[in-house]
C-alpha cells in the first residue's frame, strides 16, 4: 500500500498506546478477512487461502499448470517439471486464467497450436496420436502378417489379427500430448499443409526394376475378410469371391493410386477354383502397376472366415513377395512441382502417362513423347547438361547426378538444411522419434535458394530452434539470456548455490531430444516470468512469525605468520581476497559486497574480543589468528536457510580454515514478507493495512518488503 500518516489528538496519546500494544499482542484480524477465499489464522494474522486462491488476504487466482516447455533441470536428464501456465503464459491473477504465448493453447499453454491451424487442410493431432496414426503396412512389411503373428497357440485356434497392426508408440517422452502435428489431408503436404502434393511416378529410361508383388493366402469355407492398405479399408470380401470380384474390390481403395482406365492392379491365383479362398489355401498374388517402389504391407482381418472341416481353421495371411525397385519419384524426376498448385512442370518432351513410358493422367512427367531419351536435361539451348551442377549419367537413364545440395531433373533446385524433426513419429523403436528432416519439419523449403522459411517461433537454418519469448522483438525482453535446455542445466542452482546437471548428454536418449533444440530464459537479477517481462518485488522475514532465528555462521582460521589469504564464495559469488590480518569489520564489508549478500553482521565468538578491549593480543582482531579464530557471521538479509559460504582460493593458510553452522536461519524470506501483494509491472509491493516496508529485521527500514508492522493500524492518507 502507500505510505501513512497520522493526526491523533494529545488527549488520545495514552489510549492509542494501550490499544497498540493489544493490538501488537493479538495481531488483529487477518487483512480484508481473507476476501472469503480462506481461513483466518488470527494468531499471526496469517491468511490459509483455499484452493485456487492466493495472496496475503486471498484476493488473487492461482493459474493451472503443466509440464514446463522449458525449465531449468533438477537433477541429471529431469526437467519439464511441473510450472504455472507450462513457462509459456502469464497468469492473470484476478482471473486465474493463463495469457499464453501466441504459439501456444489450452488452460495451461501446455499445447503448442498447430501453425495456420493446418490451412483447412489437414486435422491438428498430438504426437503420441500421430504417432498412432502411422500404417501399420510398412512396420509389418518385413515380418508379414503370418501366422507366426497371427496364432496366438500352435493349432491357431486363438487368433488376433490386430497385431499385424501395431505401431510404435510415442507415449513416454515429456511432449507426448504437448507437441502438436498437421496430419495433412491426402493431397497436401508440409509442416501446416499449405502445400499441394505433385504426383509421383517412375522415370521410364532406368530399366532393370521391379514392379512390387504381394504374397496372401486364404484358407477358409465361407465368411468374410478385409484387406488394409495405408489406412483405408477394403469393404467385407466373400472368400467365394470370383477373382474379378476380389480385383475390383481391391482396386476400389482409393489409396491405391488412379490411372483412370489404365489398371491398378493384377491379381492371379492358385485355386483351380474362381474363389479367392479355398480348404486348403489359395495362393493369392497382387502386383501393383500404378504405385511404385517399396510399398506397405495390405493388412488383412479374416476374424469372420470360417472352415467347414473340423480341426482346420479359417486363416488368411500376407507378406511381400518382390520388393518394388522402380523410383516413385517426383514428377517422375523429368520434371519440377509446382507447388502452389500440385501440378507438374515438365521438362521439354515430357508428359503425363500411365505409369508405363506410354500417354496417360496420371500428371507425372512419365512419358517420353520426343527425343528425350537421348540426353540429359540442361540449359535452354541444351549445351551444358545438368546446368553444369551436375552429371549427366549417359544412355539409356539420361539421368542428372547432382552435386551435394543440389536436386531435381536439371539440379536447379537446392535442398534445404535437416534437423531433428519436431514432429515425426516414430520408425526405430517405441518412444524414438525426431528422425532428421528438412527444415526440421517446421519451415517451408525454398528450392530456388536452399533456405528454410520457419514457422511463428521457430529459428535456425534448419528450424531447429525454439525461440525465447520477449517483447519489443527482444529475446527474454531484454531482461535475461537466452540458453537452450542442455545450457539451462548447467546453470541449475540450490537454494541459490550453483548445481550443475546434465541434460541430453547421450545423444541416444529419447527422453532428451530437445536438450539442443528447445531454447529458455534465464532472467536477470530484478525479473521473473517466461519471458523475463515481470518485475520481482522485495523478499523478506514475516514479522508476525515469533521465536525464529537468523542464520548464523562461524569462519575458524589458524594462520601463524599473518601471511594467508582466502576467498569466500556465497551462492556463486565470491569475495574480494581475504587477508589473514583482515579484521572483523573487513571481512563484515567484503561479504556485504556480494550481490547475494544485502547485510551481514560480522563479530568475534569470543565476547571479550571486540574493538576497545584492554590487554588484547596484536592478533586478537584479525581474522586468523596464530592460536585460532573464530568469527560469527549473522545473516540479516537474506533470511531463511541460507546455504553455507564455501572457502576458496585459499593461500598460505598454514593452519585450520573452515566454515560451520552455528544457527540454521528459519525466518521467512518470502516475496513481499507475506504482507502485501507484489505489483509485477513496477517490482514494489503494495502493503496490506497495517504493515511497510522494513530494514529485514522488523524495525522501519527502506527494503520496501513489508516486514514492518506498524504500532497501530493506520489509515490510508
Amino acid at each position: 500500500m502507500h505510505l501513512i500518516r497520522l493526526y491523533i489528538p494529545t488527549s488520545l496519546i495514552f489510549f492509542v498506546k494501550i490499544s497498540s500494544l493489544c493490538a501488537q499482542l493479538s495481531y488483529g484480524p487477518c487483512p480484508n478477512m481473507c476476501s472469503g477465499h480462506g481461513h483466518c489464522a488470527s494468531h499471526y494474522g496469517e491468511c490459509s487461502c483455499f484452493t485456487g486462491y492466493t495472496g496475503p488476504d486471498c484476493s488473487l487466482r492461482t493459474c493451472p499448470q503443466g509440464n514446463a516447455w522449458v525449465d531449468v533441470a533438477t537433477n541429471d536428464d529431469t526437467a519439464h517439471n511441473m510450472a504455472e501456465c507450462s513457462n509459456k503464459g502469464k497468469c492473470d491473477q484476478l482471473l486465474g486464467k493463463c495469457v499464453c504465448d501466441g504459439n501456444f493453447e489450452g488452460v495451461a499453454c501446455e499445447r503448442k497450436k498447430c501453425p495456420n491451424n493446418c490451412n483447412n487442410s489437414g486435422r491438428c493431432v498430438s504426437t503420441k496420436l500421430h504417432a498412432s496414426m502411422q500404417d501399420p503396412g510398412f512396420l509389418t512389411k518385413s515380418s508379414g502378417c503370418t501366422s507366426s503373428t497371427i496364432c496366438l497357440d500352435g493349432p491357431c485356434d486363438n487368433q488376433d489379427y490386430t497385431l499385424c497392426k501395431g505401431t510404435y508408440n510415442y507415449v513416454t517422452p515429456w511432449d507426448a500430448n504437448k507437441m502438436q502435428v498437421c496430419k495433412c489431408d491426402e493431397g497436401y503436404l508440409g509442416y501446416d499443409c499449405s502445400i499441394k502434393k505433385c504426383p509421383t511416378g517412375d522415370d521410364p529410361l532406368t530399366t532393370g526394376q521391379l514392379d512390387e508383388v504381394q504374397f496372401l493366402q486364404c484358407q477358409a469355407t465361407g465368411g468374410t475378410f478385409t484387406l488394409t492398405f495405408m489406412g483405408q479399408t477394403t469393404t467385407a470380401v466373400s472368400a467365394s469371391s470370383s477373382l474379378s470380384e476380389f480385383t475390383s474390390i481391391v482396386s476400389a481403395l482409393q489409396t491405391i493410386t488412379n490411372a483412370g482406365a489404365d489398371e491398378k492392379i493384377t491379381v492371379s491365383w492358385t485355386n483351380a477354383v474362381d474363389e479367392v479362398c479355398s480348404s486348403g489355401g489359395n495362393d493369392i498374388q497382387i502386383t501393383f502397376l500404378q504405385d511404385f517402389g517399396d510399398l506397405p504391407l495390405l493388412i488383412p482381418d479374416g476374424g469372420n472366415l470360417v472352415h467347414s472341416i473340423a480341426g482346420t481353421n479359417p486363416l488368411i495371411t500376407s507378406q511381400g513377395l518382390v520388393t518394388g525397385t522402380k523410383e516413385s519419384d517426383v514428377c517422375s524426376n523429368r520434371g519440377s512441382c509446382t507447388e502452389a498448385t500440385g501440378i507438374c512442370d515438365c521438362l521439354d518432351d515430357w508428359m503425363t502417362s500411365n505409369g508405363a513410358n506410354g500417354p496417360g493422367i496420371r500428371g507425372d512427367c512419365g512419358y517420353d513423347s520426343g527425343i528425350a531419351a537421348t540426353k540429359c536435361p540442361g540449359d535452354d539451348n541444351n549445351s551444358l547438361a545438368c546446368l553444369g551442377l551436375g552429371v549427366c549419367s549417359g544412355s539409356p537413364d539420361y539421368r542428372c547426378v547432382c552435386q551435394d545440395g543440389r536436386y531435381g531433373a536439371d539440379c536447379a533446385l537446392m535442398a534445404c538444411p535437416t534437423g531433428k524433426s519436431w514432429t515425426a513419429a516414430p520408425i526405430a523403436g517405441h518412444n524414438s522419434a525426431h528422425a532428421p528432416a528438412e527444415c526440421s519439419d517446421m519451415g517451408i523449403c525454398d528450392p530456388t535458394s536452399g533456405d528454410c522459411a520457419c514457422a511463428s517461433g521457430f529459428s535456425g537454418a534448419a528450424c531447429q530452434y525454439l525461440d525465447c519469448p520477449g517483447i519489443n522483438g527482444l529475446d527474454c525482453s531484454g531482461n535475461g539470456v537466452c540458453y537452450s535446455m542442455k545450457q539451462l542445466a548447467q546453470l541449475a542452482t540450490s537454494n541459490g548455490d550453483p548445481t550443475p546437471y546434465n541434460y541430453g548428454l547421450d545423444p541416444n536418449n529419447s527422453l532428451t531430444w530437445d536438450h539442443d533444440q528447445i531454447r529458455g530464459c534465464l532472467c536477470s537479477d530484478g525479473f521473473e516470468g517466461y519471458d523475463c517481462s515481470l518485475k520481482t518485488c522485495p523478499k523478506g522475514d514475516d514479522p508476525l512469525t515469533p521465536h525464529q532465528n537468523n542464520e548464523i555462521q562461524t569462519i575458524e582460521c589458524q594462520d601463524s605468520d599473518d601471511t594467508g589469504s582466502f576467498t569466500i564464495s556465497f551462492r556463486g559469488h565470491p569475495t574480494s581476497t581475504i587477508q589473514a590480518h583482515d579484521t572483523a569489520a573487513d571481512l563484515e564489508t567484503k561479504l556485504n559486497q556480494i550481490p547475494t549478500i544485502e547485510r551481514v553482521i560480522v563479530g568475534y565468538a569470543d565476547p571479550a574480543i571486540y574493538v576497545g578491549a584492554t590487554g588484547l593480543a596484536a592478533d586478537s582482531l584479525q581474522v586468523c589468528r596464530a592460536n585460532n579464530q573464530v568469527v560469527t557471521v549473522e545473516f540479516q538479509s537474506p533470511t531463511g536457510n541460507v546455504p553455507l559460504m564455501t572457502v576458496i582460493n585459499e593461500e598460505n593458510i598454514d593452519g585450520k580454515l573452515s566454515v560451520q553452522r552455528d544457527t540454521a536461519g528459519n525466518k521467512e524470506y518470502e516475496t513481499c514478507s507475506r504482507r502485501g501483494l507484489c505489483n509485477r509491472k513496477t517490482g514494489l509491493c503494495e502493503c496490506v493495512r497495517g504493515f511497510g516496508s522494513s530494514d529485514g529485521q522488523g524495525n522501519v527500514g527502506n527494503r520496501g518488503d513489508c516486514g514492518y508492522q506498524s504500532p497501530v493500524p493506520l489509515e490510508e492518507v
